[in-house]
């Protein structure tokens, strides 16, 4: 049946919902969130339903303003604008590097490597495969595809589970090492933390303004429809 009018009863729910959405997506990772969604969609029939509310022209606005935060992935924009400092042509690839893993640990050691791939050889910006001209030496078509490359060698037991600091890096994967490649690698990889921590602060923040908008754009429409 098609609802005449909104109750109070109505509106409070809404907000209720609105503000239950939000802290689920702040608290539960978005898949398990979207997981528990779909299934209380599937166990609970609606109780009522609202139709014809027509939403009027004067909400594009605010919606524009949800699918720009939506859109806006503080992480991509900080590494990229963290690179871009450091005048690295791998800026370009922040939104594919940070879906890596060990993408921290792979690029700081490109930083002692190859100052963030400004000098390298065959797009290889960490040195894999012993030096140029070696039968190990690794060549790649961008430098993307060789960041992924070093991404999995991170990801394998000997570094993921053995090799687990630049200091016991040292005399492994660069030999035979020295202090100032510990050093600066570490230094690097703080950076990378510091940014990623920053951005899952501003992330939280995005959530909060993007429920904030949702509210402001449903609301005036439900009390319209009075």
């Amino acid at each position: 049946m098609t609802a005449s009018f909104i109750p109070a009863s109505l509106r409070t729910l809404v907000i209720t919902n609105i503000i239950g959405f939000a802290l689920v997506g702040l608290i539960l990772p978005s898949n398990l969130a979207l997981a528990i969604n779909e299934k209380e969609v599937e166990q609970n029939q609606p109780i009522f339903e609202v139709k014809n509310l027509n939403l009027k022209t004067e909400t594009s606005e605010k919606t524009l303003q949800i699918e720009t935060v939506i859109a806006n992935d503080p992480l991509v924009n900080n590494l990229k604008l963290y690179l871009e400092k450091h005048r690295s042509p791998l800026a370009e690839y922040a939104g594919e590097m940070v879906k890596q893993p060990q993408w921290q640990r792979a690029l700081a050691i490109s930083w002692v490597e190859s100052n963030f791939c400004k000098r390298h050889m065959d797009n290889n910006c960490s040195g894999i495969g012993v030096a140029p001209g070696h039968k190990l030496w690794r060549k790649y078509e961008t430098h993307l595809d060789w960041f992924k490359d070093m991404s999995a060698l991170m990801e394998k037991p000997m570094y993921k589970e053995k090799y687990t600091t630049f200091q016991k890096m040292r005399g492994v994967y660069v030999q035979p090492g020295s202090a100032s490649w510990v050093n600066g690698a570490q230094k690097k990889y703080n950076d990378l933390v510091k940014i990623t921590e920053d951005s899952e602060i501003q992330k939280i923040s995005q959530i909060q303004q993007k429920h904030s908008l949702i509210a402001l754009v449903i609301l005036p429409d439900l009390e319209k429809a009075e």
